[in-house]
């Protein structure tokens, strides 16, 4: 767990008093991105105005009640501020290493959960390494727990010709109003994929999905392909919890894949994206990031300057560059 500076920090603590979700479902990017933005370099000044900005628009959390396990009540949304005080009781007793090392293999199949908002809200609280983050991040994972009704079972060929032949199964498929998360369920229930198998026969490796996710994120720029990205970089940080990390990483795929398919049977989202954008360095990247208020580019920015670092495919770099441009 690293360090953050004293602003962010306080900040974090004040965050709190917001619901993790607002509007319809939508997941409160706050405390992700403050770290985001810590972690880029930000002032003080920098994290407080974009707090008092964003802030605006969240809903005040519910009141904690007495404590519930949520092991019974995966995915009771209703329950969040129940599960709040449980973790926070769990980690003062046994500490955050052996609440992470109990939790995140039972939430892992639910990795997908509110379009992997909870999974990326824990890494970053686990990297900014603050204890009650860490509780409300659980907790939030906890209580929009959802699964993905997709075999586990593997079947011949690489990640790229499971998803071709998947998206040939779904090419009829139109689909209802909702956001990312209800899209990848809907589509995960499509009768076509009924039996479908969509696992490789040797669980993938995290390079892979990772790879995988910035191809189809540089080939589109899509709101849905985005979160791919910045997810496989939260799962980086979050698989150390696991203790089938490669379960843990059939897991991604499954829901990689689901989010994926969401966007390559709209026809409106077929066209891959030709436009040509400056390369830009890791500094400048961190630096334009800096002066947006968008949290999803900054997240975005973020999780390509890590992965960049991480595997050295100047890839990352690209996809940060263009959606500054885009942005600008």
């Amino acid at each position: 767990m690293s360090t953050m500076s004293t602003a962010c920090h306080e900040l974090l603590l004040q965050s709190r008093q917001h619901a993790p979700l607002y509007g319809n479902r939508l997941a409160n990017h706050l405390p992700m991105a403050l770290l985001a933005l810590d972690r880029l370099g930000a002032d003080a000044g920098t994290l407080r105005r974009f707090a008092d900005n964003y802030a605006r628009k969240l809903l005040p959390a519910a009141v904690s009640g007495s404590e519930l396990d949520p092991h019974d009540y995966l995915g009771s949304s209703g329950d969040y501020p129940r599960f709040v005080s449980f973790f926070q009781d769990r980690i003062r007793e046994a500490g955050v290493d052996a609440v992470l090392h109990d939790w995140v293999p039972t939430l892992i199949p639910g990795l997908a959960a509110s379009a992997f908002h909870a999974m990326i809200r824990l890494a970053y609280a686990i990297e900014g390494g603050l204890e009650d983050e860490i509780a409300l991040a659980l907790a939030y994972w906890a209580s929009e727990y959802v699964t993905l009704p997709l075999s586990l079972e593997p079947a011949e060929g690489g990640l790229e010709q499971i998803a071709d032949r998947l998206r040939l199964k779904l090419d009829q498929h139109v689909f209802k109003p909702g956001i990312i998360i209800d899209r990848m369920l809907e589509i995960a229930w499509d009768p076509a994929l009924a039996g479908a198998v969509v696992q490789p026969l040797a669980a993938p490796t995290l390079r892979e999905v990772a790879g995988f996710a910035l191809r189809a994120y540089v080939q589109r720029e899509d709101f849905t392909l985005l979160h791919i990205v910045t997810g496989c970089h939260a799962f980086r940080i979050v698989q150390r919890y696991a203790n089938d990390k490669a379960l843990a990483l059939r897991y991604l795929w499954q829901a990689a894949l689901a989010a994926w398919l969401t966007v390559v049977v709209a026809p409106a989202s077929r066209r891959a994206s030709g436009d040509s954008w400056p390369e830009i360095g890791e500094q400048a990247i961190a630096e334009r990031a800096l002066l947006s208020s968008d949290d999803h580019v900054i997240k975005l920015c973020y999780s390509a300057l890590c992965e960049y670092r991480e595997y050295g495919d100047p890839a990352y770099l690209r996809a940060a560059a263009r959606k500054l441009a885009l942005d600008s």
